[in-house]
């Protein structure tokens, strides 16, 4: 999974837990937590139109700070949002290995006031850091006071059924293959799926705070680390084939895609019952 994902849904997780009094939230979610191993800073701005041009303000200098600002202003909770790009030459699958491609995942902030839309700008610092914290991060306040409704309700188990079958035709067809690698991938999804103890043996096993989510939300985050083959060169997007197989491999493919960004935005939101965006985010200034 990229960072730039495994991150918003670690801001909303922990931010919920954070603003509810949940317990699981700790005073060095930042910088510790693993989604910003790689970060030098994680800041966030407003972003208002002066004329043709934007302007930027400072809001907090860092995820702590941010969640204690927002309390501070009444905003009672956190959700994910994730919309495609609108780009029709390339599917968001095939883009997702490039910064800002794959769709647009979005912070939304319920307040008093209705929702705000946060997203993050990822930019290359120091290449040559010593500590590896490359990135600099910028969420920046995109739109404000929308107008929200109640949620719908999650569809976890039913996700997790159809990935399940997904991962087992495409683990099966990998393995045809003979793409190891790959096959084990989609194994490992497989068993997160199913896993008492789901937290366990990913990368980011601190993804959301323990005890927060329910079991099948955490199954499906871990599996979505576990399975998420897509990016650039190397990656499961890099391979080609001829004929029928061409096809099944873009079939199955783009469902796993379709799928696996389903099952981390329910299953982050389960983070927080509260309202939504009435409108999904790419239709908002339409």
């Amino acid at each position: 999974m990229q960072g730039t994902i495994a991150q918003v849904i670690a801001l909303t997780a922990f931010g919920n837990a954070f603003l509810t009094g949940a317990p699981g939230y700790s005073a060095d979610f930042y910088p510790t937590n693993s989604t910003f191993v790689f970060c030098k800073e994680v800041k966030f701005v407003d972003l208002k139109r002066d004329g043709d041009k934007w302007q930027e303000s400072s809001y907090a200098d860092n995820p702590n700070a941010f969640f204690k600002r927002l309390k501070s202003e009444g905003y009672q909770g956190f959700r994910l949002s994730y919309g495609p790009s609108g780009e029709k030459a390339v599917t968001d699958r095939m883009l997702v290995g490039f910064v800002g491609g794959g769709g647009r995942w979005l912070l939304e902030a319920v307040g008093p006031k209705g929702s705000d839309v946060w997203e993050a700008r990822w930019i290359v610092g120091n290449q040559n850091d010593p500590d590896k914290r490359i990135w600099h991060v910028t969420y920046a306040r995109i739109a404000s006071g929308l107008r929200t409704t109640d949620p719908q309700s999650s569809q976890l188990e039913h996700l997790k059924t159809r990935l399940s079958s997904n991962l087992r035709s495409i683990a099966e067809f990998s393995r045809r293959q003979k793409l190891d690698g790959f096959t084990r991938s989609f194994e490992a999804g497989l068993a997160q799926i199913s896993s008492d103890e789901p937290l366990k043996g990913v990368y980011h096993g601190d993804i959301a705070p323990k005890g927060l989510l329910p079991k099948s939300a955490y199954q499906l985050l871990t599996a979505a680390q576990a399975a998420w083959v897509f990016g650039g060169m190397g990656s499961w997007n890099d391979l080609g084939f001829q004929g029928q197989d061409q096809q099944t491999y873009d079939k199955l493919s783009e469902e796993l895609y379709q799928l696996l960004n389903a099952a981390i935005v329910q299953a982050t939101n389960t983070s927080y019952s509260g309202g939504r965006i009435k409108k999904p985010w790419w239709q908002l200034w339409n």
